[in-house]
């Protein structure tokens, strides 16, 4: 496997400088390995040619476009500082090599469908991390580094630290959620390193990683018979907030979004209160109608 270049470590610590999000570095880490094992080419001398080579490699593998998208956005950011320290001259990754892609909405679980979920999940940290992923439409990555110092008992709370971007935010528990945090920690293994409430359950000394959890995500979806993600649940939350009547500019807030174009994505996917609203203004007209 060939090197990956000095200057992209040098992008690295710029991130860093930048105070990016951990997991958007190992994000970007992660795609600048791919890229740099299949393309030996010199910086300064890779062209469209690469990209789009580096495309077609990533389409026969059967990536779906926001992956392949996620990895030309992180090697155009990287071109782009690259011509700032006068590297290279062109950014090779133009805006015409992004892929189309319909925008898809969020899907949220049916109350079966998380009842068929949960009844799957007895392991108490397993039901506490999953928990709270629909409870307070944490992140994956957020629940992996969730300090115990993070965790306001007097207010129900937690802090949520950078968990995408350099703004915290605060989140709110309901009683199970508490009460499935309190019996955790009680069974939290001494050997566990630091403050993180989730420990890998094999190995008591290692930090519990974001792939771990995400196989056990679909360990358990596959015992229930469903379909579900880490990233379900916190649709899940922000949907049910919705349909409840929550504000959007709430659902920002408790969700974490930079922009609140995010959050109103979810606007489309509560067909629900569509349908109550619809039901209950038609019900009135009706009223007034002759037909």
């Amino acid at each position: 496997m060939p090197p990956i270049p000095e200057a992209v470590q040098h992008f690295r610590a710029y991130l860093r400088r930048r105070n990016y999000a951990t997991h958007t570095l190992d994000s970007y880490t992660l795609d600048f390995q791919l890229f740099f094992t299949r393309v030996a080419t010199p910086l300064h001398r890779i062209s469209f040619r690469e990209i789009d080579h580096f495309i077609d490699q990533q389409h026969q593998q059967g990536l779906a476009s926001t992956t392949i998208n996620r990895r030309l956005y992180a090697l155009k950011h990287l071109f782009d500082f690259l011509i700032e320290q006068q590297i290279v001259d062109v950014n090779p990754v133009k805006p015409s090599r992004m892929l189309r892609r319909g925008r898809t909405l969020p899907k949220a679980l049916s109350q079966e469908h998380i009842g068929q979920l949960f009844a799957h999940i007895h392991a108490a940290m397993d039901r506490t991390l999953f928990l709270l992923m629909l409870r307070c439409g944490l992140r994956v990555s957020e629940v992996v580094h969730l300090q115990v110092s993070d965790i306001d008992w007097t207010q129900q709370s937690l802090r949520i630290e950078q968990g995408k971007g350099p703004k915290d935010r605060r989140v709110y528990l309901l009683a199970d959620a508490v009460a499935n945090l309190r019996e955790c920690l009680q069974r939290r293994p001494s050997r566990v390193p630091g403050d993180v409430v989730f420990w890998n359950q094999k190995r008591p000394s290692r930090p519990l990683s974001v792939k771990a959890i995400q196989k056990k995500m679909a360990r358990y979806a596959n015992a229930a018979g469903i379909v579900a993600s880490c990233h379900s649940l916190r649709h899940t939350f922000a949907s049910n907030l919705l349909e409840q009547g929550a504000e959007i500019a709430s659902i920002r807030e408790l969700l974490g979004h930079a922009s609140i174009t995010s959050s109103e994505r979810y606007a489309k996917v509560s067909n629900q209160k569509v349908k109550q609203e619809y039901v209950r203004t038609m019900k009135k007209v009706l009223q007034r109608s002759k037909v």
